[in-house]
């Protein structure tokens, strides 16, 4: 069975441009995510990218590993069938950019279910902080989604057709426990200073481990 990551980033953000490409700890927020990811042992680490932010974007890849698919803009579900068709996974880890606290192990966590089950389309891990988690879900559920829907919504965010439509696709939530909502996501300057501070108190220069963030994240002595 094959696997990959498809690592999704767009550096035309409007609410913060580059946001992908900004530093954090002497490496940029797309480095540690690429770093986090490849933990996780697959057959493909794949940055999926626009058109135009393939020549900015190829140099961080290939130091970290990873290769790089560009493709269209504004479609980004066309830009993941395309990059499917190209690698031909089986499964598809989707994560983004702009996460560099990305959890791998949760990850890992879910591609072991994905791989032993043979029903399931779709999972995902509920319950973890915004910006730790990935999807997964089969190439073929992907292929089956995109001909059946022209929603701009879904071919914007990929997967909405496959988890909003339960009676055509098989998904399967796996919940956190304990539940957790805090979010270390990077949408503003005002996330960006959030997680300069989680990285200036946990990194130690490799990627910090999911327990270690969730202690820091759930201790009393922290404003979060």
């Amino acid at each position: 069975m094959k696997t990959a990551v498809f690592l999704q980033v767009r550096l035309d953000s409007s609410r913060l441009p580059e946001k992908a490409l900004k530093i954090i700890e002497e490496k940029t927020v797309i480095e540690h995510a690429m770093l986090s990811l490849k933990n996780i042992s697959l057959n493909d680490y794949v940055i999926v990218t626009a058109e135009g932010d393939k020549e900015i974007l190829a140099p961080l890849a290939e130091k970290c590993g990873f290769t790089i698919f560009a493709g269209d803009r504004q479609d980004v579900l066309k830009r993941y069938i395309d990059a499917g068709r190209q690698y031909s996974p089986d499964i598809i880890i989707r994560a983004t950019g702009d996460n560099p606290l990305v959890a791998w192990e949760p990850a890992a966590q879910l591609l072991q279910f994905l791989k032993e089950s043979s029903t399931v389309d779709y999972t995902a891990m509920l319950g973890i902080p915004v910006g730790c988690g990935v999807e997964l879900f089969r190439r073929e559920s992907l292929e089956k989604a995109y001909p059946l829907t022209d929603k701009s919504y879904d071919h914007e965010h990929v997967t909405p057709y496959i988890y909003n439509n339960p009676d055509l696709f098989s998904l399967y939530y796996h919940q956190h426990s304990p539940q957790m909502s805090q979010r270390v996501t990077l949408d503003t300057e005002e996330d960006y200073r959030r997680i300069q501070k989680i990285f200036t108190e946990l990194y130690e220069g490799q990627t910090i481990p999911f327990k270690k963030l969730k202690d820091y994240l759930n201790s009393d002595d922290t404003d979060r």
